[in-house]
């Protein structure tokens, strides 16, 4: 009751700042007034015409502005009337003059009719608005989207300067800027049409699985690095925005038809592998007005279904070689990366033992030898199938009040079905998500309102079903303890190994359960359907959020007042897991609320120099009041040439996954930071670091195989050496005062730039930046035995060093250091006169502060990134084409599901089109990775293999 109360109130709260906002609505008055430019026979906008405004008065100069990407453009004009030339590629030009009469602000364009190859047409390559952003926004248009490289427009970013992806399957990849890049990157924000795609059970984006379809999707932003304060105090490492096509300005049918072959059985490092499995994709839109004007509505489909990029990266974490994929007889320690139960090593001791018998006399062995031996699993391909599905349904409905103001009922609907990595690799099997929108928008303010709901269908976890399989043939306990005492009796390793695998003793236990058998496909149903937290990997999830916001342009005064925006907005999770990812259970409601205010001003101090000012207050029921601030200069050098600086600081809150997980993965338990979560686990003073454990097993075989000190046939004492390397554990204890409560993440960012367009043709930036962390939110890795350490360290020792006497928790924490990171970006695009577009640019990225601290903090980010395109969408009357290239250096990968090196690799895509206009088709022909190097861009993640593509498209 009290909780209720206590929303109920807030709820008041924010719902009275909207209300002085509708207040303040009355009094905005309109400064500039709005045209468009469209189709004369289809009536379709045309985008991004020029429009240049003649007369006595202009003689001798340049002055105008271009349409934007919805064919709508912007004047503020000091009187009526006047004349604009308007020009588009393809169309004639036409003379206009415009009135206060709102008609003549509607310009028809008629296309030309005299043949493209007779005539060059150039075009502005970038506006000075876009030159002078005080912060770095990468954006693609509808046509760039188009003519990308890629089956999947989403792919596009890809080729964005300081961009990381970690492609994950064929239709989901996790997309990061600047830094700590990861399958689950809960630091970037991907927005649709002002929806944030995150899946609330999740915490984050998965792709583009509910996103806007290829026919659809009408812009594409990037804003890399802490962003303004529009976008939550989540958003450290950029947003990603994309926006669909509106129906008053998109009308009519399209269709999308595309097809592609996939290589996907064993790698053949042959040129050009036209592939063995098939991809198809098909997508519906049609947009129509009811009432002219007043009332349109649009309606998409689309349908993915095919084989997925499978994870086949069996190489061996364990001790030994990486190439070491089978246990035998001198590495007992196996640990493949996409390969399942074998993950928990324990520590075993072969003691001194015959060698062999000569003239009937047994040889000694004076010595013992220390090794580790994990189970035998299963790969992942045992557990999991490999098909890629994705339907997508979305709708809207708008209707115009005015010119000005838009109201927007707005839906989305995504179920997919594919393989991811989170924490460990889950199997998406008929996984939803739902999004509603209600939006009130004017040129002047919005008023938005959304839910998000998922449903996890049928999805499961791949390495708690690997683990349930083995532990229901033989609890690891009896494995171990038989593997151990086989040992000592003199078995050799092998032999040891089959017969614990097998039923004994006396038939007591179950045969390992082998992949392809009745009775092991039986048992894995079985498994991944059950939510038994004894044994089942079913994942529950029905998590919901709501969330309001609004966001008004005010002109109140002069100077910063002149350039105002202020907004706020509110949003609830509301997990509902059943106990299987969160503290949620029967008779535990588990809900969590916040909100935030934000304003932002900009003062032209003269006609060089720019101030932007920005901040922000965020509230969480959890946390105390968080506060971010940005002030950012841009000062013009030259004629179109920029120059920029800006400093933040911000901080991000945990989300909900971070305050509030307590996951079963099989082998390791997820738990949140919250201090009521950790707290049950009683691992202060209970628990080692798994980095002092894993120095201490080193350190103690290192030393009971030594030759040198020990000799060949020396006799050694491995408790002895136990005893004598104990204080490497001992200073690994959990001490009392860590997991006592996660603290929000805070971000210091220097930024430094130039940008600056030489001849019209030729686009030169660079970017500098340096981040300063602290409170860093990651993963502590602990390992709890049986008994504390504190009351007898020398068993605690003995029950670490077994998975069958002690527990792996990963705990969502606080780094105790500061982090730094740093980057460098480069960018060089150049158009020539005949429309052919080089474009390159390069990333240097590092983190620089080194330091002890457990905590993993995953980087996962090459030093060095390399990209080039190359393309010409006009090379005939009806012929386009684009080359791109990619390289990436190598770097290390962290993170909860696996740690390793990402070996670097380098991609060639292409794409060929051909357009039919008089049927207002085309067809394109394209092919990704075409050199058909093997390769993957996050550690334990699936191959990207080379895969050819035909399209074909009608409509707009």
């Amino acid at each position: 009751m009290t909780r209720t109360i206590i929303f109920t109130k807030r709820l008041r709260f924010v719902l009275s700042i909207l209300l002085v906002v509708f207040i303040s609505i009355g009094n905005c008055k309109a400064q500039q007034v709005d045209g468009k430019v469209i189709d004369i026979n289809s009536k379709n906008p045309i985008p991004f015409a020029n429009l240049k405004l003649t007369g006595s008065e202009y003689q001798g100069r340049s002055l105008g502005i271009s349409a934007r990407q919805n064919g709508t453009f912007t004047f503020k004009p000091k009187s009526y009337p006047f004349t604009v030339d308007v020009t588009a590629v393809g169309y004639t030009t036409k003379s206009v003059t415009i009135t206060s009469d709102p008609k003549t602000w509607l310009i028809t364009l008629k296309p030309e009719t005299f043949i493209l190859d007779d005539f060059i047409v150039s075009s502005e390559k970038i506006t000075n608005e876009e030159l002078k952003r005080s912060i770095q926004i990468e954006k693609l248009n509808v046509v760039e989207l188009k003519n990308t490289a890629s089956f999947n427009f989403y792919d596009a970013v890809i080729n964005l300067k300081g961009v990381d992806v970690a492609t994950q399957s064929i239709i989901v990849n996790s997309v990061n800027a600047r830094g700590f890049n990861s399958t689950t990157n809960l630091r970037f924000k991907q927005f649709t049409d002002g929806i944030d795609t995150q899946a609330p059970g999740l915490g984050f984006s998965l792709g583009n699985i509910v996103g806007p379809t290829s026919l659809d999707i009408e812009n594409l932003e990037l804003i890399p690095g802490p962003t303004t304060s529009k976008y939550g105090p989540g958003a450290f490492n950029g947003v990603l925005l994309m926006t669909t096509k509106n129906p008053f300005d998109y009308q009519g049918l399209s269709v999308e038809a595309k097809g592609a072959s996939i290589a996907l059985e064993q790698f053949d490092d042959k040129f050009f592998t036209i592939g063995d499995a098939f991809i198809s994709d098909i997508s519906v839109r049609y947009a129509n007005e009811i009432v002219k004007e007043k009332l349109a509505f649009k309606v998409n489909f689309s349908r993915l279904r095919g084989q997925d990029f499978r994870a086949q990266n069996y190489r061996n974490l364990g001790p030994g070689y990486e190439w070491e994929t089978e246990h035998y007889e001198f590495n007992q320690g196996v640990n493949g990366v996409n390969v399942y139960g074998d993950d928990r090593g324990a520590s075993i001791i072969k003691p001194k033992s015959v060698l062999q018998v000569i003239d009937g006399l047994p040889i000694i062995s004076e010595r013992d030898t220390v090794f580790q031996v994990t189970r035998k699993g299963y790969q992942e391909g045992d557990l999991a199938n490999y098909t890629a599905e994705n339907d997508k349904f979305s709708g809207a409905l708008h209707y115009r009040l005015n010119p000005k103001t838009e109201f927007v009922f707005e839906s989305f609907y995504g179920k997919a079905s594919t393989i991811i990595s989170s924490d460990d690799r889950l199997a998406l099997r008929g996984f939803e998500i739902h999004q509603n929108k209600l939006e009130l928008k004017h040129d002047n303010f919005f008023v938005r309102g959304y839910s998000t709901s998922q449903n996890s269908g049928n999805t499961f976890n791949i390495g708690k079903t690997a683990e349930s399989i083995l532990e229901l043939a033989k609890p690891s306990e009896e494995w171990f303890r038989q593997y151990q005492l086989l040992v000592a009796s003199g078995r050799e390793f092998l032999d040891a190994r089959e017969i614990a695998d097998s039923s004994f003793p006396f038939n007591q236990f179950l045969n390992r359960f082998e992949p392809g058998t009745e009775q092991f496909d039986s048992l894995r149903n079985v498994i991944v359907q059950s939510q038994n937290p004894a044994f089942g990997a079913a994942i529950f999830d029905r998590s919901k959020l709501y969330h309001v916001e609004t966001g008004m342009d005010l002109k109140l005064g002069k100077g910063f007042l002149d350039n105002l925006q202020i907004g706020s907005n509110i949003r609830l999770y509301d997990p509902e897991t059943n106990g299987t990812i969160f503290t949620d259970s029967i008779g535990n409601d588990l809900t969590n609320f916040e909100y935030g205010f934000y304003v932002e001003s900009k003062n032209q101090i003269n006609k060089q120099l720019e101030v932007t000012l920005s901040g922000r207050v965020d509230k969480n029921e959890n946390f105390n009041l968080v506060s971010s601030q940005r002030v950012s200069l841009i000062r013009q050098i030259s004629n179109s040439q920029f120059i920029r600086g800006a400093i933040q600081t911000g901080r991000r809150i945990p989300n909900i996954r971070e305050q509030y997980i307590n996951q079963d993965l099989g082998d390791i338990q997820l738990v949140g930071g919250l201090t009521d979560v950790v707290d049950a686990y009683e691992l202060q003073g209970n628990a080692f670091f798994i980095n002092s454990l894993d120095k201490f097993i080193e350190t103690v075989q290192d030393e009971a195989n030594n030759d040198i000190r020990f000799g060949k046939e020396g006799p050694i004492d491995v408790s002895a050496l136990r005893k004598e390397n104990i204080d490497i554990l001992r200073n690994g204890i959990i001490e009392q005062d860590r997991f006592r409560g996660i603290k929000p993440e805070q971000i210091t960012s220097i930024e430094f730039g130039y940008k600056g367009l030489i001849e019209g043709k030729r686009l030169f930036e660079i970017v500098y930046y340096l981040n300063y962390y602290n409170n860093f939110i990651g993963t502590s890795r602990v390992i709890k035995p049986r008994t504390s350490p504190t009351e007898d360290l020398q068993l605690a020792m003995q029950q670490v060093l077994s998975p069958s006497s002690s527990n792996l928790f990963f705990v969502t924490d606080n780094a105790r250091k500061d982090i730094i990171t740093q980057g460098l970006e480069l960018v060089y695009d150049v158009t020539s006169d005949q429309g052919t577009n080089l474009a390159i640019n390069m990333t240097f990225a590092s983190i620089i502060s080194n330091n002890d601290d457990p905590l993993t903090p995953g980087f996962n980010t090459p030093p060095f990134k390399f990209n080039m395109k190359l393309g010409n969408n006009r090379l005939g009357r009806f012929f386009g084409a684009q080359l791109t290239w990619r390289f990436r250096s190598a770097f290390e990968w962290e993170s909860s599901f696996a740690d390793g090196t990402v070996p670097d690799y380098h991609t060639l895509d292409f794409q060929l089109t051909y357009r039919i206009p008089s049927i207002k088709s085309s067809v394109r022909i394209g092919g990704n990775n075409v050199l058909n190097h093997e390769q993957f861009n996050s550690f334990g993640s699936p191959e990207i293999s080379s895969y050819y593509y035909l399209l074909f498209s009608y409509g707009l």
